[in-house]
């Protein structure tokens, strides 16, 4: 009787060590890759082709937070271009979570995510921001030949002629979709819409006359507006003055309440570890201080920022449901 317990009570030992080997057996492997983060090159995954503002500010980005890794590894660019950054950050939630595969993300996912949601594989719970160094307020333009000179000029013969001009998109429901949405409603107008496969091509259809407007970031339409330049810039969706065209006024100065651009966030998918999290946490954070990252975003037109994962959720939030609630209404696609 004795040994029948004895042995009864060896096995159930045996049972719980086996278990718990088992369990720790399978965290330790990620217990021991997360604190030796990183030991090979991460990715830095980006939704839209080289040249695009999304990718100008990932490279600023990259070359700046590879210094403050705590174990020095390249960070490199990969770009799948698609659907407004929706293919680059499916491929990248398909992933291990293990902090190899970041996402570079502009809004123009996040406007996609609240028109389009049901369509997508994902939903904006699954991205899990770290935060933002980056922002450009957007600029409207016209060619230099058009015969508008002000924004009171546009606006003016825009109400009298409703749908008589046009303006250009990368696409339906992107940034400049968008925000095109909101200041047509704010100001009380109503453009025709023309949509195309990029910012670039809209831009290339107002330089050669092809739609009345372009809304476009300081680092697209910059060399397009020196003097000498095809586009004449009619008015900065910001609240105040960029230092780049300090004679443009904003929209707010000329009565309108627009203050809308492009912004670009760092995120990783849902489940990648906490201490990883920590990590690229701190690497943004000096990488948004860093006075050469400051200095390389300014020249190329855009605005330092620096947001901590809360302010970046919130801002995702309010972009979604801005989505939502702009293409939402009837009529409108």
């Amino acid at each position: 009787m004795f040994t029948r317990k004895f042995k009864k009570r060896s096995m159930g030992k045996i049972f719980l060590f086996l278990v718990l080997n088992i369990l720790f057996g399978f965290d330790m492997p990620m217990l021991g890759a997360t604190e030796d983060y990183p030991t090979r090159p991460i990715n830095l995954q980006i939704g839209f082709p080289p040249g695009a503002a999304a990718a100008v500010s990932a490279q600023i980005f990259a070359e700046g937070a590879k210094k403050y890794l705590p174990n020095p590894q390249p960070m490199l660019l990969i770009h799948k271009p698609g659907a407004s950054g929706a293919a680059s950050a499916d491929f990248v939630l398909k992933q291990p979570k293990d902090g190899y595969n970041l996402m570079w993300i502009a809004n123009d996912l996040i406007i996609k995510l609240g028109k389009e949601g049901p369509l997508l594989h994902f939903v904006k719970e699954d991205l899990i921001p770290i935060g933002s160094i980056v922002y450009t307020p957007g600029i409207l333009t016209v060619n230099t030949e058009s015969p508008f000179k002000t924004l009171e000029d546009f606006v003016n013969f825009a109400k009298e002629h409703p749908e008589n001009l046009s303006f250009g998109s990368a696409g339906i429901g992107g940034s400049i979709h968008l925000n095109m949405e909101i200041f047509m409603s704010r100001c009380g107008i109503k453009l025709n819409h023309i949509p195309f496969g990029g910012g670039a091509q809209s831009m290339t259809a107002v330089l050669g006359g092809h739609i009345d407007c372009h809304l476009g970031s300081i680092s697209s339409v910059g060399p397009h507006i020196v003097p000498g330049g095809k586009l004449r810039a009619l008015a900065v969706f910001a609240r105040e003055r960029l230092p780049q065209i300090p004679d443009v006024p904003t929209c707010i100065e000329r009565g309108y309440n627009i203050d809308r651009g492009f912004w670009h966030f760092l995120a990783v998918a849902k489940g990648t570890p906490q201490p990883i999290l920590d990590i690229l946490q701190k690497v943004l954070n000096k990488t948004a201080d860093d006075p050469q990252v400051k200095e390389s975003l300014i020249r190329t037109g855009y605005v330092p920022v620096k947001l901590n994962p809360e302010e970046t959720t919130n801002k995702i939030n309010e972009e979604f449901d801005l989505a939502k609630q702009v293409f939402g209404k009837p009529g409108l696609k």
